[in-house]
Formats: C-alpha cells, sequence, structure tokens
C-alpha cells in the first residue's frame, strides 16, 4: 500500500466518522462534546522511526553502533571475569 493510498484511506475513514458521530450528535441531542478520531496514519508501519524512510546517514550509523556497544558493555557481568 503506498502512501497516497493510505492517505487516501485515512481521509476516507475520518469522513465516515464524522459523519457518523454527527448523525449520533443530531440523534441524541447531547452536549458533551466531539470525540476526535484516532489517527490512522500513526499506525502505518512505512511512517515508523526506522522504516523505510530512515537514512543511511554516517552520524546514525554512528549512533546506532554507540547505543548497541553501550547496552553490550551494560549486559556483561563484569565481576565474573
Amino acid at each position: 500500500m503506498s502512501l497516497e493510498q493510505t492517505l487516501k484511506q485515512a481521509k476516507q475513514i475520518e469522513r465516515q466518522l464524522e459523519q457518523k458521530n454527527d448523525a449520533d450528535n443530531n440523534a441524541s441531542q447531547q452536549t458533551l462534546g466531539a470525540v476526535k478520531p484516532r489517527n490512522y496514519l500513526a499506525l502505518d508501519p512505512l511512517l515508523r522511526k526506522g522504516g523505510i524512510h530512515e537514512k543511511e546517514d554516517i552520524d546514525i550509523v554512528r549512533k546506532k553502533r554507540r547505543r548497541e556497544t553501550k547496552q553490550r558493555l551494560r549486559q556483561t557481568d563484569w565481576l565474573s571475569e
């Protein structure tokens, strides 16, 4: 699913939810305030950090290596050596 298709699907879902909320609000006549629909784009795995959009920049690679090294050093049992 491409980004354009995902955007179209999200807009379509938002419109459906807005229409449903409008119909529910008109039917019940309650003034509790509108509930915002969930952002379906935020759930898209392509837009998550480290996904397809991540650059292979040298700074990013160094940062990853440093993080992995720190984790390895923290997990090492220094007293048993």
